[in-house]
């Protein structure tokens, strides 16, 4: 028995670093990477940085990509092993289906372990640190700091919208000021700017061209029959603080930047003051629920790969796509809804694994009774 649970494991372990290899390079390829590849290309980012960040990414991919390569590794191996009669072989000399697939419950729950510290505590720290040297990048390229199209609000009482970049030079630009409360408190609108740092200061200069501001009344911001105009400029400087920024990454960080210590004791802080922690709460389950998942997949993974019974790899791939799918979507559904607890987000976010192991075990059930 031991010389084939060696086996059965070899297989699957071979397969498993293959599987995993090819989902996190396919989810490296997404926006991640090529963010990273627009620093190296157009802002001069040393190579040595830009292998800091993928390792840095490493741990949030492989959250993800981890229970998925199991399951690929499960159904890949056992279709290959049914394919050529090996199942029947072990089945006709005696042993039983649960001998079989034991090596491999096993496998999955040393790896619930690894994605369960991975989770916890490894992707915060790295999240964290991820963004604390992206920042310590962008104090030589600051232009970094901003993209197209999205709000940024990494500079403390400022919100920036850049409507087009071009390296350090942007076009269409709003850049709103905060007031008390996070309200708007005035606004200006460029037509361009140039983005120049200042590394040994800390800084950002904005240097913005054909200028014009509103400005809000601080009692009520929001009605637009108080808004009444503000400069006019050809040409106006802003300077932006980055040592603002970076007291603020250290200060304030978001719940996915919180290893699970922090993050439970952020959930009872909230729930002392009588706040729902709906964030923090869906990120706990989160976690665990995604650790729970590579014995939920393997024993999903098992039956179905014994009654594919195929020899090639994109069957086992595509069966295992399409379950993760299934998997996540249902993640991001609960996710929409954690602000509902009347709909008990944590128990549809739980769903899936449940779904998953009372439905492999009654597979195997059947399969080892026929």
């Amino acid at each position: 028995m031991k010389i084939l649970a060696k086996y059965i494991i070899r297989q699957v372990v071979i397969t498993l670093f293959f599987s995993l290899g090819v989902f996190t390079f396919v989810l490296l390829l997404g926006r991640m990477l090529k963010k990273l590849s627009e620093m190296l290309v157009n802002r001069h980012v040393s190579l040595e940085s830009i292998g800091m960040f993928i390792v840095l990414l490493m741990p949030y991919v492989l959250s993800f990509t981890l229970p998925m390569a199991l399951l690929a590794a499960t159904l890949l191996t056992f279709g290959r092993m049914s394919a050529d009669n090996e199942i029947t072989a072990m089945r006709a000399s005696g042993i039983g289906l649960g001998r079989v697939a034991a090596p491999v419950i096993l496998l999955a729950a040393a790896m619930m372990c690894v994605s369960l510290y991975v989770n916890t505590t490894l992707a915060p720290r790295c999240r964290l640190a991820f963004r604390t040297l992206f920042l310590h990048v962008s104090t030589h390229q600051p232009e970094a700091l901003i993209e197209e199209k999205t709000y940024v609000k990494d500079f403390p009482g400022y919100v920036i919208y850049v409507g087009k970049k071009n390296k350090n030079v942007i076009e269409d630009i709003t850049l709103y000021t905060l007031g008390a409360g996070g309200n708007v408190a005035s606004s200006l609108r460029a037509q361009r700017g140039i983005i120049t740092g200042k590394p040994a200061e800390r800084k950002v200069l904005l240097e913005l061209y054909h200028v014009r501001g509103e400005i809000r009344d601080p009692k009520d911001p929001t009605d637009p029959r108080k808004i009444r105009p503000g400069i006019t400029a050809e040409h106006y400087p802003v300077e932006l603080d980055l040592g603002a920024v970076y007291q603020q990454t250290m200060t304030s960080r978001g719940v996915q930047e919180l290893q699970m210590p922090e993050l439970l004791a952020e959930i009872r802080h909230l729930q002392a003051k009588g706040l729902y922690p709906s964030v923090a709460l869906m990120e706990a389950h989160q976690r665990v629920a995604g650790a729970v998942a590579c014995v939920a997949f393997v024993l999903i993974g098992i039956p179905l790969g014994i009654k594919t019974s195929r020899r090639e790899t994109s069957i086992g791939i595509a069966i295992s796509l399409a379950l993760s799918v299934a998997y996540y979507f249902t993640m991001v559904l609960a996710n929409a809804l954690r602000n509902k607890p009347h709909l008990f987000p944590e128990a549809i976010l739980w769903m899936p694994n449940l779904v998953f192991e009372l439905l492999g075990l009654w597979l195997l059930w059947r399969l080892s009774r026929v």
